[in-house]
């Protein structure tokens, strides 16, 4: 038996527009402005696919919702190696603000967010691009999986006090060799902006 032909659930070009429309809108009165910052890479390393030297330069602001608005998940754990803090959210971002905001098809894994509310700065570990799964035939948005970010040495220079500052309080360990031939490792704890 074929579909009914009169209802056209997949294609309807203006009611795909109104969705993508209303998700934006909702996205503005319920959603909070958020920088993106996209990483680049200084050094890419192909044998181990990773990048240990990268650089955060630029920055875009863009409205994005806030899935998880009861409290981070995650959690604070004390291990062998001491107290870590795995907090992770949850964003969406519509598809059309981004591309427009950034010139970006869409957001890229190892990329930061940074929340003014907490000045938290979070990496995006995983972009969910088929959630809500095609409304009407058509994907409006992304929802990006982040975790608090944790700095190893990346250069931050946005011009934002408050983001390049992670890069000045991160753990930092000084080497003090003495005249009398010992040495003494000297721990300069920082406290990350939670």
């Amino acid at each position: 038996m074929a579909l009914n032909p009169y209802f056209n659930k997949f294609k309807n070009q203006p009611e795909q527009n109104l969705i993508e429309d209303l998700t934006i809108e909702a996205i503005k009165i319920h959603g909070m402005e958020i920088y993106y910052l996209p990483r680049s890479m200084i050094y890419r390393d192909d044998f181990f696919g990773e990048a240990p030297y990268s650089r955060f330069s630029s920055f875009k602001m863009i409205e994005m919702y806030m899935d998880t608005t009861s409290a981070f998940e995650g959690g604070d754990t004390f291990t062998k190696f001491g107290f870590e803090i795995r907090d992770s959210v949850k964003f969406t971002v519509s598809r059309k603000r981004f591309r427009r905001e950034t010139g970006m098809e869409r957001p890229m894994e190892g990329d930061l967010l940074f929340l003014p509310l907490n000045k938290g700065l979070f990496e995006i570990k995983f972009v969910e691009h088929e959630n809500p799964f095609y409304q009407l035939g058509k994907l409006v948005s992304y929802q990006m999986t982040c975790e608090l970010f944790q700095y190893s040495e990346e250069k931050l220079n946005t011009g934002i006090p408050e983001i390049d500052a992670v890069e000045e309080v991160a753990f930092k360990l000084q080497l003090i060799l003495g005249a009398t031939g010992g040495s003494r490792i000297s721990k300069k704890p920082s406290i990350l902006s939670l």
